[in-house]
């Protein structure tokens, strides 16, 4: 296959190749880009915007580089400050708003900023000195807002002359084994991930309209919202809806028809039928990514809309997806074999290949892997080799070349000497007719091979928690699994605990089970 990377030519810059080349060459000025509320924004406007926001930048002393933090739920203003920024030749660094405020802080004095972009909620919120680094805070939502600003600026900036292999944007990790780390990516890298997934995978077209539940400073999200509509020159819907409720509001509102979704929300949408119906009936794709979704949720979904989903996955690492099933070969379970112009292996501990069936390490290598993690060494150099990533997830390839995730190397733990793969656990949980939600981690009692298995379950909201409940989900379990993977506590809780970009936050389930003591 022909290098995305060698195409491009060396002087770059990948804000005006989505505006400029893609779309306002193509005769799209006009065209819906972004849908927000009851406003829709054209490419030609987007297009305004983002050459007066890198005028107020560069009247802030933002020079190229500087890092441009943004604290922003998935609105206009977001879109714009990303684009006019990198149109500058500055580097946004977009910051999830569900992370913990603490972490938040951490990003913008780690990345170093020079302005942050925010709104008033969220200025008051932080720290008076959040960064020695940091010189303007940008308020979209006072008198005057944002746009009021840009409409006032006169002068439109040039489009910096970057070259692809300058640095872009950051993005953080979602930090669920420590700090969040800044992954640097340069300005090829969207492109690659635009062409070979939007454009070739899943064949996103220009009539399409976009909703990602997963938000734009998660690497799912940016992709699924930002960037890839505009590789086709179609729209996507920004909206921060919080629940399930909302999602379903917005589908009936907008009628998109390819749906970005993630393994919970499917779960939740799942659930809530018989409260409020989902109109499905504009969607002709759904897709999942971020965590596993479980065989049943996949029969579920697709027995209840007749539509299936398209699992794949992707890292922050390498941007966006790069294993993924395709419509009409979907496989329950699996995440799809790899897309073109990725080399995705599972390997021994000696980085030797596995047979079909043998579990192993996933390793990826492809045109947009990270530069690195910022102020990382060490752990930029143990997890690149060469053009290879090690992902840090357990994988197995079947005959057919399906690739089915098992979990992540530090969520397997012994019992009885036995590997426990969580999934496996819950998938079985999760065909209990009265069960929402469900976590596996180690017990409480962890010390090498004596370990046990506890079991954080949700109920749905018209199910209650009684003895024979309790004894019947056992029974459930000890009829398809192993004894020693039935787990041996259950804790039942109103939601799972989860991180900012929805995966199940095993590390503080640990700490929970540990401080438990004896069944509850």
């Amino acid at each position: 296959m022909d290098s995305i990377y060698e195409s491009l030519p060396r002087t770059f810059n990948s804000a005006a190749f989505f505006i400029e080349e893609k779309n306002l060459r193509h005769g799209r000025e006009n065209a819906t880009v972004y849908l927000y509320q009851d406003e829709r924004f054209t490419y030609g406007q987007v297009h305004y915007y983002v050459r007066r926001m890198a005028t107020l930048l560069r009247n802030l002393n933002v020079e190229w580089e500087n890092r441009v933090a943004l604290l922003l739920p998935d609105r206009p203003e977001l879109v714009i400050s990303f684009w006019g920024s990198i149109w500058g030749g500055a580097v946004p660094v977009p910051i999830n708003t569900a992370y913990q405020l603490d972490d938040i802080s951490y990003i913008i004095e780690d990345c170093r900023a020079k302005v942050l972009v925010t709104t008033r909620e969220w200025r008051d919120r932080l720290p008076s000195h959040i960064s020695p680094f940091l010189q303007h805070i940008v308020i979209i939502d006072e008198d005057p807002t944002l746009f009021t600003v840009l409409n006032g600026i006169t002068q439109e900036a040039e489009v910096a002359m970057t070259t692809k292999d300058d640095v872009a944007f950051w993005l953080y990790t979602s930090g669920s084994t420590g700090r969040p780390k800044g992954v640097i990516h340069l300005h090829h890298d969207m492109v690659v991930c635009a062409q070979l997934y939007a454009r070739d995978t899943i064949g996103l077209q220009e009539n399409d309209v976009i909703y990602s539940v997963a938000k734009i400073p998660f690497a799912y999200g940016l992709g699924n919202t930002l960037y890839m509509p505009m590789e086709v020159g179609a729209a996507a819907i920004l909206s921060d809806a919080p629940n399930a409720f909302d999602v379903i509001a917005d589908i009936r509102r907008y009628r998109p028809t390819i749906f970005f979704g993630i393994p919970s929300i499917y779960a939740a949408l799942l659930n809530i039928q018989s409260l409020v119906t989902l109109e499905a009936s504009s969607l002709r794709m759904c897709i999942s990514a971020a965590e596993q979704l479980p065989p049943s949720l996949w029969y579920r979904w697709r027995d209840q809309f007749n539509l299936e989903v398209c699992e794949g996955i992707g890292t922050t690492e390498l941007l966006h997806i790069f294993l993924s099933n395709l419509p009409g070969q979907c496989k329950p379970g699996s995440t799809g074999k790899p897309l073109p112009g990725y080399t995705v292996r599972v390997v021994d501990e000696e980085g030797n290949p596995v047979a079909p069936g043998v579990l192993g390490n996933l390793e990826v290598g492809g045109e947009s892997l990270m530069l690195g993690y910022w102020n990382r060494h060490q752990e930029t150099r143990k997890a690149i080799f060469g053009d290879y990533m090690k992902t840090g997830d357990k994988y197995l390839v079947d005959a057919e070349g399906y690739f089915y995730f098992v979990g992540r190397t530090d969520d397997r733990f012994r019992v009885n000497g036995q590997w426990i793969l969580p999934l496996e656990i819950e998938d079985v949980f999760l065909q209990y007719p009265g069960v929402h939600d469900v976590a596996v981690v180690p017990d409480a009692d962890e010390q090498e091979d004596l370990a046990q298995v506890a079991a954080y379950i949700a109920l749905k909201s018209d199910i209650a928690v009684t003895p024979a409940l309790e004894q019947d989900l056992k029974k459930h379990a000890k009829r398809r699994l192993l004894h020693y993977k039935v787990p041996r506590r259950m804790f039942f809780v109103n939601a799972i605990e989860r991180t900012a970009t929805g995966k199940i936050d095993r590390k503080r389930l640990r700490i929970q089970a540990a401080s438990k003591g004896e069944n509850p």
